[in-house]
């Protein structure tokens, strides 16, 4: 995977990335005072890029 953009926000850090397949996904990695868990949370995410081969 690999990171396109990163941007803080209140709620942490919001990451653009692109994977493999060259799907696009948004992730929030949550702050250190944040009451949400402390892994990343998956936001949203693309088809992919290309039909995988069968």
């Amino acid at each position: 995977m690999t990171v396109l953009s990163r941007h803080a926000t209140s709620q942490g850090e919001i990451r653009y990335t692109r994977c493999l397949c060259g799907s696009v996904g948004v992730r929030l990695l949550p702050g250190p005072d944040a009451t949400r868990p402390p892994h990343e949370i998956l936001l949203a995410q693309g088809p992919p890029a290309v039909p995988l081969p069968n």
